[in-house]
């Protein structure tokens, strides 16, 4: 089984999880806001050439180059543009929480190869070899820009989205107010409140947990439920421990797309479900329609 390997930085449910007996015999408020949650880097630090040799063997015979641009408040934000001589399809991938393009995308990287697809990845702002300091408003504007930079840089005939796990929620919000092509939304919860209810322990029912910031602002059920209605693909895992495969189908079934697909993986967890080759196989098939 391959695992994508993250960085030890708290996810919500891990912070509920660590902070749970403590609230519990204390009576409070537990918080969960923007510092608790987004995983940063102590810095940013360059790409290597061993990783670079890697991932251009990995992805062969696609020409891997890496990209830079630049937001408007001068932050720098790096990534790999991965470019299939076949495709005129570009897949923008938008990572889960911690995971860095390096050491962490390989595995992904190699299944999404499978697609025949163009295929970006970028370090959030905040991670890896980008610099910043990452807030839920700030992410959100960078993957604006960074869209439109790919979309100027490139010009893609096709636009694919997919967001995994945290990334789900960057892509949704792009799908909200920009046109693509498909959407897909892999390892996702519908909103943070939903989110927090599946995963409250049993051992914590007179604890209150307050969702400080800007959380709610960013909605995957909403944004199917009344804006975006092209192609959606959701992908979940029976086994997600992470992010429950319910909360797939409550995105499915909040779509409002004339084509939309459901693909529940047996036996999956929050970290492997692009392992398995039916799942792959249908994910290609989607993309076909588009």
């Amino acid at each position: 089984m391959t695992v994508w390997k993250r960085k030890a930085n708290q996810s919500i449910a891990q912070a509920m999880l660590g902070t749970a007996l403590m609230a519990l015999l204390a009576g409070c408020t537990l918080k969960i806001d923007e510092q608790q949650f987004i995983a940063r880097s102590d810095g940013h630090t360059a790409y290597t050439q061993e990783f670079v040799g890697e991932l251009t063997q990995v992805m062969a015979p696609s020409q891997v180059s890496q990209i830079a641009f630049t937001t408007e408040d001068k932050v720098n934000l790096k990534g790999f543009y991965i470019d299939n001589p076949n495709s005129e399809t570009m897949l923008v991938f938008f990572q889960g929480n911690g995971m860095k393009v390096e050491p962490h995308s390989l595995s992904v990287l190699s299944k999404l190869a499978e697609l025949q697809t163009d295929i970006v990845v970028i370090d959030r702002r905040g991670l890896g070899a980008s610099e910043g300091s990452p807030t839920i408003d700030n992410l959100l504007s960078d993957a604006q820009a960074q869209l439109a930079y790919l979309q100027q840089t490139y010009q893609p005939k096709q636009l694919v989205l997919h967001g995994y796990s945290l990334g789900s929620f960057i892509a949704g919000q792009l799908a909200k107010s920009n046109q693509i092509d498909a959407l897909v939304m892999h390892g996702s919860a519908t909103n943070v409140d939903d989110w927090v209810d599946e995963k409250t322990p049993w051992y914590m029912p007179f604890v209150d947990i307050e969702v400080v910031g800007n959380f709610r602002q960013v909605d995957n059920q909403q944004v199917l439920a009344k804006y975006y209605k092209g192609p959606l693909l959701v992908i979940g895992g029976e086994n997600d421990e992470m992010v429950p495969a319910e909360l797939s189908d409550k995105l499915y079934q909040a779509s409002q797309s004339a084509n939309k697909q459901l693909i529940i993986v047996p036996g999956a967890t929050h970290t492997n479900m692009l392992d398995d080759k039916q799942t792959m196989a249908k994910y290609q098939a989607f993309l076909n329609t588009i």
